[in-house]
């Protein structure tokens, strides 16, 4: 499920940069980061309708890979909005944990960009 669930979020978020990149004339970041953080919110809201139903659900490791790959924005958003994972503690301790990764990891790119 993680591979299907993966494979379609990220196909689809790079469909949505290209709209953006071409469409918009974004630059190519910008681009991604929107449209990452557009399938994470709607990922977050579709996984969140199904719930409690018998359809598949997302896979964690989808929802957290979105949010490692720059979408924690619209994860959050998802999250508060959609009331989803919220009380979840395994998932908030990885979600966080993330984002303080991702965190460590931009203040480095930031000290190497400017020595």
């Amino acid at each position: 499920m993680f591979l299907r669930f993966g494979l379609i979020t990220f196909v689809l978020a790079a469909i949505v940069a290209a709209i953006l990149r071409f469409g918009f004339r974004l630059d190519v970041l910008t681009a991604w980061l929107a449209a990452v953080n557009l399938v994470a919110f709607f990922t977050f809201g579709y996984d969140k309708s199904i719930a409690g139903s018998m359809q598949i659900r997302v896979p964690e490791k989808v929802l957290l890979a979105l949010v490692f790959f720059g979408g924690p924005a619209g994860a959050l958003a998802g999250m508060v909005i959609f009331h989803h994972k919220t009380v979840k503690t395994s998932f908030q301790v990885k979600f966080w944990g993330l984002i303080l990764l991702e965190a460590g990891i931009a203040v480095v790119l930031i000290f190497l960009a400017r020595s």
